[in-house]
């Protein structure tokens, strides 16, 4: 069963054109890693899914909602788009918590404002949430008394208390240090195990080799090539895509 189907899509920014006629599908419970170099496209066009950035051109399916780029921005189209964030979750490079909240207030507050929850049942979750993501000792920390990865893991948890369809994680740990990358992607692979459909802009190769069922390498505003990891990490077929993957390793 697809989860997102992407068909169509274009964006450019004046003279520069960033995506170029993106076609994507990405099962349930499938997890698509998203690979290239700077500049290609990549965070762009998960942007574009969620229509944080307003595609020039195509049509962005999520489960049964569907939406048209270029249309009239009414009352039906912003319904759309709000059901279309509320059923997607979004962890950024940054990890853009409330700084004057705690770790279990930042994950409350989407459920309450946003789906009218029950402060007590927001809470219940929430605290289920962080215990999940191993943070059950840093419920009460505000965002400065905790690490990187740490408020990376309740951004996470924050994406997860809205129940969402899918998840979209553009470079999840480029703004870690290394040592702190390890306890956010074991978290994004136990997620993986559960069968949440999992969409992840990022260059750490051996995450995309255990956890990945799709590698999409895109360049230029293209895909250039997709495939099994296996496939892809072993026997790309395009020369771009080789060189890219070598580049990668070298750095690691």
């Amino acid at each position: 069963m697809e989860v997102i189907k992407i068909s169509n899509l274009k964006k450019s920014f004046d003279d520069n054109i960033v995506l170029k006629d993106i076609n994507l599908n990405v099962s349930k419970s499938e997890v698509v890693v998203i690979m290239g170099p700077s500049g290609s496209g990549k965070s762009t066009l998960l942007r574009c899914i969620t229509f944080l950035e307003e595609p020039d051109d195509g049509v962005v399916r999520l489960g049964e909602i569907e939406l048209e780029a270029g249309l009239q921005h009414n009352k039906q189209r912003k319904t759309a788009v709000r059901e279309l964030r509320q059923n997607t979750g979004f962890v950024f490079q940054q990890f853009n918590l409330f700084p004057h909240k705690t770790a279990l207030e930042n994950v409350m507050e989407g459920p309450i404002i946003i789906k009218k929850m029950d402060r007590h049942k927001a809470k219940e979750k929430a605290k289920e949430l962080l215990t999940k993501v191993g943070l059950a000792d840093r419920m009460e920390h505000y965002p400065a008394q905790l690490s990187g990865g740490q408020q990376q893991r309740v951004a996470i948890a924050r994406a997860l208390s809205m129940e969402p369809m899918v998840m979209l994680y553009d470079e999840p740990t480029s703004a870690l240090d290394p040592e702190l990358v390890r306890e956010v992607l074991l978290v994004m692979k136990e997620l993986a195990k559960e069968g949440m459909t999992m969409v992840v802009v990022t260059h750490e190769k051996e995450f995309a080799k255990d956890v990945a069922d799709r590698v999409i390498f895109m360049d230029d505003g293209l895909i250039v090539e997709e495939g099994s990891s296996a496939k892809m990490f072993n026997n790309p077929e395009q020369e771009r895509t080789r060189q890219f993957l070598h580049d990668v390793s070298e750095k690691v």
